[in-house]
């Protein structure tokens, strides 16, 4: 009798639960992808700089003039560097602010990107001790500095923060305000293009849910709400809205009262869908 070869062809896909003979997919990988049903390698990745002093866990990118800006935090740092457009890069230089920050094994940063009318694009980094819990309360300092530069961020003045400033959620950029966030469903948004002025004309504060804010994200708000965001609270979901009303610049509504989270990061934006 001629032998007969019979192929044992595996489904695409990974499928590590269950027992290794229950199922049609492949029960084990690493650095793997699937094609037309095969796998196929992803590839390895490249290491082009070694010789950070902290662990980032927040990276900020900026490109400009064929160079990308990486600031990186981490829990005792700010450090910044640049990468070229052969994958080379600068020396890195510490940017930690000298005052009011504390050096905690906890701190998660947030960056953002904005503009301010007397001195161009500024860096804003917000950092607490979140990365036990997002639900902690403690810390949520804000800090400054040139986008492009090497100084070290300064903090906001005391004189430009409100009394109820809490800010331990993070920080986010829906042009011309940044917006900070925090305890007890708080939200401070800044005077138009004046990052580190909570305080002076334009700016406002208000608490529009109970627990504490996580996440800002941009929101596409149309003719007459823009610019518009979407918040995140550990058990809810908040819109925001421009107005234009002198006084009551933003009104709030809750898109879900019934949400969680389970990072600060996980909320993802693809082609105007949030996940």
């Amino acid at each position: 009798m001629a032998e007969q070869i019979v192929q044992i062809k595996s489904l695409p896909g990974i499928k590590r639960d269950g027992t290794r003979l229950e199922g049609d997919q492949y029960v084990d990988g690493q650095w793997v992808r699937f094609q037309r049903g095969l796998p196929r390698k992803i590839g390895g990745y490249r290491a082009i700089n070694k010789f950070l002093r902290g662990l980032p866990r927040t990276l900020l990118e900026y490109t400009q003039d064929l160079l990308t800006y990486i600031h990186a935090g981490s829990a005792n740092k700010v450090e910044r560097f640049y990468i070229d457009g052969t994958y080379n890069t600068s020396v890195i230089t510490d940017r930690t602010p000298s005052t009011g920050f504390t050096a905690d094994d906890g701190n998660l940063w947030q960056f953002t990107v904005s503009y301010d009318t007397s001195a161009g694009n500024q860096i804003v980094a917000q950092v607490a001790p979140n990365l036990n819990c997002i639900c902690n309360s403690d810390g949520g300092e804000i800090f400054t500095g040139d986008l492009l530069g090497t100084g070290v961020l300064v903090p906001v003045a005391g004189a430009k923060k409100p009394s109820n400033f809490n800010c331990t959620g993070g920080v986010t950029t829906l042009a011309p305000y940044t917006f900070a966030f925090g305890n007890d469903g708080y939200i401070a948004w800044s005077v138009p293009n004046k990052p580190d002025d909570y305080t002076g004309s334009g700016a406002g504060n208000a608490h529009v849910t109970g627990q504490k804010i996580v996440r800002g994200m941009p929101l596409r708000g149309g003719p007459g709400n823009s610019p518009s965001g979407l918040f995140w609270s550990a058990d809810s979901l908040i819109r925001m809205s421009y107005t234009g009303d002198a006084t009551a610049a933003f009104q709030f509504d809750t898109i879900s009262a019934q949400s969680s989270i389970l990072s600060a990061q996980s909320p993802i934006e693809y082609d105007g869908i949030f996940y």
